[in-house]
Formats: structure tokens, sequence, C-alpha cells
């Protein structure tokens, strides 16, 4: 598996887009890893690293090894990289506090957010096989965030309605049933009862 890394203006440096960097201490670790292999680092940012390529002398085995080791991966490829900071942006912009950007509103804060138009961000979240529309990943992780706020909170179904964007509580409601197959309330109740059987 090669990897086709990108080249920064003066050819001194190359970007490694890092899978599963979601946080400064993912920054502070990869730093650290690509340090350790005795590569100089000229930036980390989450999702990507910038180390210094002379004459093209990178080890990408010992690179990956030591990402991976530390629960990283390499993306080998831009289009790769851009998803994974796309769904980066997406948990973010979710859990934003006070978050509530309607649907129509959410995908043009995205593309500020990953700094792309709405239009290339839906072609370039579509462009990897397997992955589904833009729509219907922030839409599925709208509702997983649901689900998290259903089991950790004592929010009202409404205000968790209103808090990830949904105009309507019998919208969100129908969203809810079919992508977890009952409805909020419902799936507070099951969780109450497991946890009071435990």
């Amino acid at each position: 598996m090669s990897l086709a890394p990108l080249s920064l203006p003066n050819d001194a440096g190359c970007v490694l887009y890092i899978k599963h960097m979601v946080c400064a201490r993912g920054i502070r670790v990869v730093r650290r890893e690509l340090e350790g292999l005795g590569l100089q680092v000229l930036d980390v940012r989450l999702g990507a690293a910038t180390v210094l390529d002379q004459a093209g002398q990178l080890d990408w085995a010992r690179i990956r090894q030591a990402l991976a080791t530390a629960g990283f991966a390499l993306l080998e490829s831009p289009a790769q990289a851009l998803v994974d900071r796309v769904k980066l942006a997406v948990a973010q912009l979710l859990r934003r506090s006070g978050n509530t950007l309607r649907h129509r509103e959410f995908v043009p804060a995205l593309a500020r957010e990953v700094g792309l138009d709405s239009r290339r961000l839906h072609a370039a979240f579509a462009q990897l096989p397997g992955h589904e529309s833009l729509i219907s990943y922030i839409t599925s992780q709208r509702l997983a965030y649901a689900q998290e706020l259903l089991q950790t909170s004592r929010l009202d179904i409404g205000r968790i309605a209103r808090q990830l964007g949904y105009g309507s509580l019998a919208h969100f409601s129908g969203q809810f049933r079919r992508f977890a197959q009952c409805s909020p309330s419902a799936y507070r109740q099951q969780l109450a009862f497991t946890q009071s059987v435990d």
C-alpha cells in the first residue's frame, strides 16, 4: 500500500493524514511518536501532521507502525483525510454547548468549519466507496447523539430535539424511531429498566 503524501510548496515538508485524532492529547501523542522516529515535526493539527522530508527518505512502514501502536492510522489519500476531518467537525458541531443549528443551517456551518463550500463538501464526502451521503451521515450522528443525551442527561425529549436543531418534536421522534426502532421515550424507559435490573 503506497502513500501519496501532499508536498508543501517548498517541497521540504510532507503532510501525513492521520485518523483517530480527536483531541489535544492526540496531537501531543502523534508529535511524540513522530519525533521518537527521529523525524523533524513542523506542525501537528487534528487529522494531520507535517514532517520534514528531505529527498523522500521517510520510512512509511515505521511511521505506520508507530502511529498504529498509539491507536492512530495513516489515511492513504486526501479524500479519506477530508472525510475524517468532516466526521470530526460533525461531532464537534453537535456537541458545542447550545448548538441548535437546524438541518438546513448545519451543512453551511460544517462547510465553514472545514474550509470548503457546501457543494465541494458533499462531493468530497461522496468520493469514497461505501460512504453514505453527507446528509444521511449528519442525521445518523444527530440521532446517535440524541441516544447519548437520553442515556446521560435528564433533559426532556423536547429539549433534546431543540438542542439538536429539530423544529418539531414529531419530526425528531419519527426520525429517532426509524433510527433506533423505538420512540425516544421508550428508549429512555428501556435504559431505566436495564439499569434498575443491573
